[in-house]
């Protein structure tokens, strides 16, 4: 087994592990059986964005921008900078489920210090990749997450000390208050987009190329949005969104149909991302509108909530554990029952409709079925990855 191979490998093993605490608060908290702590759900949300999806998407691009990796210098980079990002992963983690103060900046800061280093690599393989879609998309993704984690950083410091030295309390809660919006539409769209265009073989066109363009382009408006209070740009990051992805959908067709699901395996998975871009950013329309119209404020809890938790829930389960699901299959050249596929998908449909109807027996339903099905995944995937990782060692 190469280098790349087994630092991706170490990654997903990594990613998978730091999934459970997500699913396990989730089932809890799904079905009203406990009431997480506000440290705790930090924790679910911050396991799950960075620890399952940001540690797959690093072994992503270290499968995808790694393949010319051959000296040996090389090849440790590539290993020094699994075990970077793990480490700051998992110190991160342990941050939001039990750090308070300046704790959570400092590991904030020791996590965007791995995400550079994740940027300034594939920055480096970029110029001598091939270019594809694939590596376009996922390179212009390192940018929208270093963007976003130092948004994150900034709202560390604001929380735990109710401003940022050297700028304006208004600035400051400015800056703070980008970073969700930055990692949900500037981020996690993009990234999915390019692994699935990529997992799916996408033609090489510039409508692809725009794709991820625009893509970035909205979710660098989004955040200038909210840094600069400038309500506008919101409708134009929601129109870029929306164009992108008819586009996308429209690119990708002939890989996405319904013919081209029968006997696909474990990649129908990526399929299924691709139809949750658009229920995505259709969730996401909707809850700019909300916005706009006053009548949601997620600051402050007012209006229905559960469309932006079910705009959220989408992003992390639909699009990206889905794309992310068919990649680690992938790598571990594992084949799973299309069961797991629709245990998964129709919990986490169930639960989407609980929380945009606000009813709540189908979220109870729903999001132990989801939970359950994604435990069993990662045991697979885990299993298989780990059998691959022994063999190797023979």
């Amino acid at each position: 087994m190469s280098t790349v191979d087994s630092s991706a490998r170490l990654l997903f093993r990594t990613a998978l592990l730091i999934f459970l605490v997500t699913i396990v608060i989730g089932i809890l908290n799904g079905l009203d059986v406990w009431e997480p702590t506000h440290n705790l759900l930090l924790t679910h949300v911050h396991a799950g964005t960075l620890g399952w999806i940001t540690l797959s998407v690093i072994g992503a691009a270290v499968l995808l921008f790694g393949d010319s990796v051959g000296t040996d210098n090389g090849a440790g980079g590539v290993r020094n900078l699994a075990f970077g990002a793990v480490g700051a992963t998992v110190i991160y983690v342990i941050a939001f489920a039990t750090g308070t103060g300046i704790f959570r900046p400092i590991a904030g800061t020791l996590m965007l210090a791995a995400i550079v280093w994740v940027l300034v690599w594939i920055s480096g393989r970029y110029r001598s990749s091939a270019k594809t879609t694939g590596h376009l998309g996922l390179f212009l993704a390192a940018i929208s997450l270093t963007i976003g984690a130092v948004l994150g950083v900034l709202l560390g410091l604001f929380i735990a000390n109710g401003s940022i030295p050297g700028l304006s309390s208004e600035t400051a809660s400015s800056l703070a208050g980008a970073h969700p919006p930055a990692m949900l539409i500037g981020y996690l769209v993009l990234a999915g987009a390019a692994i699935v265009h990529w997992l799916l073989d996408g033609p090489q066109s510039m409508a692809g190329r725009w794709v991820m363009w625009a893509l970035f382009a909205g979710g660098i408006a989004a955040n200038l949005s909210f840094i600069l209070d400038i309500e506008p740009l919101v409708q134009v990051a929601t129109v870029l969104e929306v164009a992108a992805i008819v586009t996308f959908t429209v690119h990708m067709w002939s890989r996405i149909k319904p013919s081209a699901w029968f006997g696909q395996g474990m990649s129908n998975f990526a399929r299924i991302s691709a139809l949750f871009l658009v229920i995505g950013v259709a969730l996401l329309v909707y809850v700019v509108q909300l916005f706009i119209s006053g009548e949601l404020d997620p600051e402050t809890g007012v209006g229905p909530i559960g469309v932006l938790l079910a705009f959220d829930h989408s992003m992390f389960i639909g699009v990206m554990t889905n794309a992310l699901f068919a990649l680690v299959a992938k790598t571990a050249a594992q084949d799973a029952h299309p069961a797991l596929l629709w245990a998964i998908n129709g919990g986490l449909v169930l639960f989407l409709l609980g929380l945009i109807i606000d009813v709540s027996i189908l979220i109870r339903i729903g999001a132990p079925l989801m939970g359950l099905a994604l435990i069993y995944a990662i045991y697979v995937f885990f299993s298989r990855l780990s059998e691959a990782r022994a063999n190797a060692a023979i």
